[in-house]
């Protein structure tokens, strides 16, 4: 059984992220400065500094997150080439070297997978990727064992692990001429019937931590300014969702009038040969 992220070097997994357990705030808090999708979010200040922002969706919708951003629909076989029970994360990636290839400047793309959302577990990858058996294909969870349940859950990581690798085969493609980087988090994370609870979604105060707690998965090319041997030395410390929005805006140099939204980096960056040398955006 292939691993696909066990091979890429500069791969690395940072300490569990804590989340909000709900999609719709979840999404949000990624991007945003606020919990509420009417506010300005972190996309729109990176567009309004320049950056060439593209949302292409394979889930529900961005909540509201992309409203005001480049946003492509790839649950229809209109722009998704790889359907078959349903249209495949993969296919997220068609076309994706040529509008790299039609812009100038920064670029940021935002690519919302379907992954892992049950309880259609089995749903949620091509055949081809059921590794792990027997695994559950119902909807009805309790027509099914923890281990089949498990078994498919397991298969849509393998199938994600898959998915991200080609992501980062895209990127190498694009470097050294860009400055690449990977950030992968999920929304929330999933109960699979330990202590006989499922899914995700309870009430943050006593949700367990299998649903409020998961991992930053980053890639890093040597062409990236972003500093590689003390970003990794960060994996340990607690973080939480508001990290992503302060990466992004460091990572893209931008600067603003608002305080970080966490207390702690998801990165760091190399030295500055010019500290000056910043988009701005209010």
């Amino acid at each position: 059984m292939t691993h696909w992220l066990s091979h890429p070097a500069r791969v690395f997994t940072l300490k569990s992220s804590a989340t909000f357990n709900f999609s719709w705030l979840s999404y949000v808090v990624r991007v945003s400065t606020r919990k509420s999708s009417a506010t300005q979010n972190g996309l729109d200040l990176l567009q309004k500094a320049g950056v060439n922002v593209l949302w292409r969706d394979n889930n529900s919708d961005s909540k509201g997150v992309a409203d005001r951003v480049p946003f492509e629909n790839f649950r229809s076989a209109e722009l998704n080439p790889v359907c078959d029970d349903e249209c495949r994360d993969i296919g997220m990636l068609d076309g994706l070297q040529g509008y790299i290839d039609a812009k100038s400047g920064d670029i940021l793309i935002v690519l919302h997978q379907m992954g892992s959302h049950g309880p259609a577990y089995h749903r949620r990858y091509p055949a081809e990727f059921e590794k792990f058996t027997p695994a559950c294909h119902s909807n009805e969870l309790a027509n099914c064992t923890q281990d089949e349940i498990i078994n498919a859950y397991d298969n849509t990581i393998l199938y994600t692990d898959y998915f991200l690798s080609e992501v980062i085969a895209l990127l190498k493609a694009n470097s050294p001429k860009y400055e690449t980087a990977m950030f992968y988090v999920s929304d929330h994370g999933e109960s699979l019937g330990e202590s006989g609870i499922y899914l995700h979604g309870m009430p943050y105060s006593f949700a367990p931590e299998a649903q409020t707690h998961v991992p930053v998965i980053a890639w890093i090319s040597p062409s990236s300014d972003i500093d590689y041997a003390q970003s990794l030395a960060l994996r340990d410390q607690a973080n939480s969702h508001d990290v992503v929005f302060d990466t992004l805006l460091d990572v893209f140099e931008v600067t603003t009038e608002l305080l970080p939204a966490a207390e702690v980096k998801l990165v760091v960056l190399e030295d500055e040969e010019d500290e000056n040398d910043h988009n701005v955006a209010r």
